[in-house]
């Protein structure tokens, strides 16, 4: 039996032979003409390890944690190396002289880049769940060197090393995974399941441990790097600090999503042992804030996670209004940075404060954050309102202590910061720019990269900018996106109390094409009628003409995880089996596995404050990552909802540990 392995499910499969052939291959670059051409060592098999030691760009500083955007050094020149999806290439910009001077095309799209020790760079592939290695040519306005690449747990994401430069860490999102690699070989140490939706990671300063956010969960994942691989859970749900209440009923927090950056505190003397001690700031310079007076240095062993607190209202209650209630004075999505102490694996952040109202362009999405030590502050760039704002450190919530904001391109993903040349660097995806921010007087100039996408790919990218607009009235009354609840057009763990009663948000990817009727009565039975009564919802005007089609397209394309057979092959057509049993009846509403029926159904699933007692058939596909289940979240587990006994959908309950095994097997190959 051969499992093609490189994560979660690596679990108790790597032994010494098992890990030295699983998925790491040796491959030429590709034959394009932005990518070098590997040297004959190179294409010869020597490992991952440098083919010409010591040349080309280098490691531009001590911290260890990969980005969209990341700065490496070559003599007295810096460079900023750029993932971009879109194009499927890594950009190398000349950031002093402001110019792109390579394009390195890659075999699947990066979603970040970690520049390592010894100046080879990794790069995540998420839609081929690889990672890739390359070198750097000694001339840095040549392309990367492709040298080998390995197979990771299904949509690899975040990259750090471990302080010891041996091992390299990679999240994988859909593969709830993280895993570690030797640096020189690619070779397998461990990897450890972890909760939905993985995202950044960082390693403490004792190098003991590794700090991982979640774009769903309101958790943060703490993997003890030495030992035993111990996960633990940070818990990030806060309390609402308000005039009209301070707790929600029954001591219930208010949940969280959007956690997809992380920042380590950094202080100058971190920055001083590797040559960086970065000039004073504020002194004489026009908009620069004023320094701390006395000084106030970042506190070490401080762990910073931007993201959103969410209240999506008591499930149990019907609400006023879709989507929850904002009467306690809090909108039900707020920004919030969870500052966390890493010794104690604690968060500092207890209570959320809003200042504003809704519609004053607060950073619901927050995507990138890196720190900066000379000035105890961090940086965080924002989609949907497409800024980069600075925020102060010194509080128990940063994202209440902003201090400055800077307009960007579209869709900032990425952010990189040079203390040094006191200079941020802003990677806008959506526009294809690269932006380098001067923190001494604000000035912004902005570098257009090599990317021409066709007219149909540029229609799609429309309806993108659409899907993650904030503070848009045709959208929403209170400022929340579509990726507010869908992040990368997932959906965000939520059982949203609403006027109908409890509604789990619903997986849009890979799901939007011939899966109608939509929503869970099953009422619109195209697209552009279910988003117009969306729209109306949530209290906006609504979308229309083109910009409407161009959202449909986006909504139609929208990229789905690369699957995994994680199981048996024997175990999912065993469960196959199981599944077209008619006397167990999954099939009958299931059409052929993911397909529907099109119809709703009374299958006795109605929660205490539904109206309805019928639902629409879901699409099963890639259900197995969309945990919880029912349109009110009821279930944990998809084995929690084959042995239930609370509905009426199938006929599931007599089944035996094994057969229900077997059977989630083939619900999660879908």
């Amino acid at each position: 039996m051969r499992r093609v392995l490189c994560g979660a499910m690596w679990v108790g499969l790597l032994t010494a032979a098992g890990a030295a052939g699983m998925g790491c291959s040796e491959t030429p670059s590709p034959t394009t003409a932005t990518v070098n051409k590997p040297t004959e060592m190179a294409a010869a098999g020597k490992g991952c390890e440098r083919k010409t030691p010591g040349v080309g760009a280098a490691r531009f500083s001590a911290l260890r944690q990969g980005g969209a955007v990341v700065l490496a050094s070559h003599k007295t020149s810096t460079f900023a190396y750029v993932a971009d999806e879109d194009s499927r290439a890594i950009h190398t910009v000349d950031v002093d002289k402001k110019e792109e001077v390579a394009k390195t095309t890659l075999p699947g799209a990066p979603a970040q880049v970690l520049v390592l020790a010894d100046g080879r760079v990794a790069a995540t592939l998420k839609n081929t769940n690889e990672l890739v290695i390359l070198e750097p040519d000694a001339d840095p306005s040549k392309p990367l060197i492709e040298l080998c690449k390995r197979e990771v747990p299904a949509e690899p994401f975040g990259l750090a090393a471990s302080n010891d430069d041996a091992s390299i860490l990679v999240t994988s999102g859909w593969g709830k995974a993280l895993t570690s690699l030797n640096d020189k070989t690619l070779e397998p140490n461990f990897a450890v399941d972890l909760p939905r939706e993985p995202r950044a990671v960082v390693v403490d300063d004792s190098g003991e441990r590794a700090f991982v956010s979640h774009a769903v969960g309101a958790k943060l994942s703490v993997v003890d790097l030495t030992g035993k691989h111990e996960v633990r859970a940070v818990e990030l749900g806060v309390e609402r600090s308000s005039p009209v209440a301070s707790r929600l009923p029954n001591d219930r927090l208010r949940g969280g999503a959007q956690g997809y950056a992380l920042a380590k505190s950094v202080s100058d003397a971190d920055q001083e042992a590797i040559g960086e001690k970065p000039p004073l700031v504020g002194k004489g310079i026009p908009n620069a804030p004023a320094k701390p007076t006395p000084t106030a240095p970042m506190p070490k062993g401080r762990i910073f996670v931007p993201m959103v607190t969410v209240e999506p209202g008591d499930p149990n209650v019907r609400s006023q209004a879709y989507y929850g209630d904002t009467r306690d004075g809090l909108p039900k999505e707020a920004p919030i940075v969870s500052v966390i102490d890493s010794g104690a694996e604690r968060s500092m952040t207890k209570a959320v404060m809003s200042l504003g109202t809704p519609l004053t362009e607060e950073c619901i999405l927050p995507r990138t954050a890196a720190v900066r030590a000379s000035t105890g502050t961090m940086f965080v760039t924002c989609l949907g309102v497409d800024t980069l704002v600075e925020l102060d450190t010194r509080g128990s919530d940063p994202a209440r202590l902003e201090r400055r904001r800077w307009k960007m391109p579209a869709g900032p993903t990425g952010l990189a910061m040079d203390d040094k040349g006191a200079r941020a660097v802003v990677w806008s995806q959506f526009d294809a720019q690269l932006s380098i921010v001067d923190l001494k007087d604000s000035a912004i100039e902005t570098i257009a990269l090599s990317y021409d996408p066709a007219p149909e790919v540029a229609e799609i990218a429309r309806g993108r900018r659409i899907f993650h607009t904030t503070d848009d009235l045709r959208i929403s009354n209170d400022g929340v996106a579509c990726a507010s609840c869908h992040p990368e057009g997932r959906d965000d763990a939520f059982t949203w109390s609403t006027p109908e009663g409890p509604r789990q948000t619903i997986m849009l990817a890979g799901r939007s094409v011939e899966t109608a009727p939509y929503g869970w009565q099953g009422k619109h039975g195209d697209l552009k009628a279910y988003l117009g009564n969306t729209f109306s919802r949530l209290g906006g005007s609504g979308v229309q003409g083109g910009e409407l089609e161009s959202l449909i397209k986006f909504l139609e394309k929208m990229p789905a995880p690369k699957k995994q057979e994680l199981a048996t092959v024997a175990d999912i057509a065993g469960g196959k089996e199981l599944f077209m049993d008619s006397q167990l009846g999954c099939a009958g509403c299931h059409v052929a596995g993911p397909g529907v029926d099109k119809t709703t159904h009374n299958v006795g699933s109605k929660a205490v404050a539904d109206l309805d007692t019928k639902f629409d058939t879901p699409s099963l596909m890639f259900i197995k990552g969309t945990a919880p289940y029912f349109h009110d979240g009821r279930y944990k587990t998809l084995e929690e909802m084959l042995s239930a006994t609370d509905s009426e959908m199938g006929h599931t309950q007599h089944l035996t540990a094994k057969q229900r095994q077997q059977l989630s097997a083939f619900l999660g190959s879908m």
